[in-house]
């Protein structure tokens, strides 16, 4: 089923006051979503004490897995794993355009993706999303009744695919058993039973937890 795009045509601001003009509706937005993602106020000291935990250095014969080039298998597998239907980015590019035209682009795009590995880097347009505001009620109001969503381009999210399919095999070797988001085999299920063990502990051996 698909969706109809709707314009946002008034908003009220945290101060009740409705602005209808396209300027007025988009600093608004702007506003509400530049206090809500401010930065956090953090003990630094702390930050680096947890960085610094369990750092592991990554074994050499697992760099060559990680900087090794860019194969076509690589490519073709990042390019099958993205669904059809995705909203495209930017460019307005989707991924069913690199599945249907596959046979006819594969050799180019392996070229373009390979030196964007030797580089290492992209280009700032590359990396340019569209935020998209989701109503998260039929009525929405206030900015908090919109779920921002970014739309990224494709080639930028193929990139992503093939490094985490290099990163996946080699996270249990380099992160911290107590690190179990994004480590296949383990789940956040595992973190909240370590959590309950270590207050039974505390508990147990009466030491207090605060």
């Amino acid at each position: 089923m698909r969706r109809e795009k709707r314009t946002i045509t008034q908003v009220t601001d945290q101060n009740g006051t409705k602005h209808t003009s396209p300027t007025a509706t988009i600093e608004t937005f702007v506003e509400h979503f530049e206090q809500k993602f401010q930065k956090i106020q953090v003990d630094e000291g702390c930050v680096k004490i947890m960085v610094e935990a369990g750092h592991r250095r990554l074994p050499e014969d697992l760099k060559e897995i990680l900087d090794g080039p860019l194969t076509p298998e690589e490519l073709r597998c990042a390019v099958d794993e993205g669904k059809k239907k995705k909203a495209p980015g930017r460019d307005g590019i989707s991924n069913a355009y690199f599945k249907v035209d596959w046979e006819t682009m594969k050799d180019d795009l392996c070229k373009l993706f390979s030196e964007m590995f030797l580089d290492r880097k992209l280009t700032s347009k590359q990396k340019h999303g569209v935020i998209v505001l989701c109503p998260k009620k039929t009525c929405p109001v206030v900015p908090a009744d919109y779920r921002p969503i970014t739309l990224l381009n494709t080639d930028y999210k193929i990139v992503a695919r093939i490094i985490t399919g290099r990163l996946k095999p080699v996270l249990a070797e380099i992160l911290h058993p107590s690190q179990h988001c994004g480590v296949p085999g383990r789940t956040i299920f595992e973190a909240v039973a370590t959590v309950w063990d270590a207050i039974a502990y505390a508990e147990r051996a009466n030491i207090p937890l605060c």
